[in-house]
């Protein structure tokens, strides 16, 4: 078979073509540091590292979920420990209160301190954290939880719900608690007759009791104080196991995006020494093709007769 000059030209010229191009390609991609340049030049590797990269991105979002739920928390571990701290002293209070060596001018004293003490109470319980919302109103974060009715009574006016987060694809976080699950209400027996009193209406009646010097009634406040109290710890415990859970996940988290980085590095970025070695070779192989290619040209005819 015979090949036409035109033919050879035209052979040589795509062989050091596809050559160049080979340089040229190695050369973007050791600029780049990345194996695939354009999806179409591996579409399956291509495919693969989109989905790696919307993996990381989900973590990421996961991430900031475990950060929100984290600074939420801390606020409500904070007031919740603050309530516990001053229910302590209500406890104090009561056990003053009750001696049989106290008298009216003494328990008026203390009613007043335990006065200021659930004003301040009251103020905790209707807490926001730093974005403006209530911490203690459940879903029903804009609105203030704990309220006057009017009558001199406080009454819970947020709900009962929890809100729930994604911190993975198949795990969900509580981000709250509902303030009547922390300032939680007593049962009061009367005469056989059970009624359901607030937490803010113990301390009212207890202030009362001391007040009337009703040492009968200050007994009774001090079971219900003791109530109150439990209620505070238990929920300063959730708070505490909700937050060992944030803990846990984040580890878990930290190695799942430590897992997906792993196998974007090995499926994206470039093996430079094997890239430099391939881009020299490459380039020996196109040095040598122009060499050639310079030389077959000159044997011709034409250059004879020259």
């Amino acid at each position: 078979m015979r090949i036409s000059t035109n033919e050879f030209y035209q052979r040589a010229i795509d062989q050091l073509t596809n050559k160049q191009s080979s340089v040229a390609d190695l050369q973007a991609r050791l600029a780049s540091g990345k194996k695939v340049l354009n999806a179409s030049d591996a579409p399956d590797r291509a495919a693969l590292i989109l989905r790696l990269k919307s993996a990381m991105t989900q973590q990421s979002n996961f991430e900031r979920n475990l950060n929100a739920i984290e600074d939420r928390m801390t606020a409500e571990e904070s007031v919740i420990s603050s309530a516990s701290d001053l229910m302590q002293r209500v406890r104090e209070l009561a056990v003053q209160g009750s001696s049989d060596t106290l008298g009216a001018d003494g328990r008026a004293i203390i009613a007043q301190e335990v006065s200021n003490l659930r004003d301040e109470l009251f103020n905790l319980a209707n807490q926001k954290d730093a974005n403006g919302n209530y911490v203690f109103a459940g879903s029903k974060t804009s609105t203030q939880p704990f309220v006057d009715d009017g009558t001199g009574q406080i009454i819970y006016a947020g709900d009962s719900d929890r809100i729930t987060v994604n911190v993975s694809e198949f795990r969900q976080l509580t981000i709250n608690k509902p303030g009547d699950e922390v300032f939680t209400a007593v049962i009061r027996d009367e005469n056989g007759v059970e009624t359901r009193q607030s937490f803010f209406a113990v301390l009212d009646d207890f202030e009362a009791a001391l007040r009337n010097n009703d040492s009968t009634a200050i007994g009774a406040s001090f079971s219900e104080i003791d109530q109150v109290n439990k209620g505070l710890g238990l929920a300063l415990a959730d708070t505490g196991s909700r937050m060992a859970a944030v803990e846990s996940q984040r580890g878990i988290l930290e190695e799942t995006k430590l897992r997906y980085q792993t196998l974007l590095s090995n499926e994206e970025d470039l093996d430079y020494a094997t890239a430099v070695t391939e881009l020299s070779r490459e380039m020996l192989a196109l040095e040598a093709a122009q060499a050639s290619f310079s030389k077959v040209s000159q044997l011709s005819l034409f250059n004879y007769l020259r």
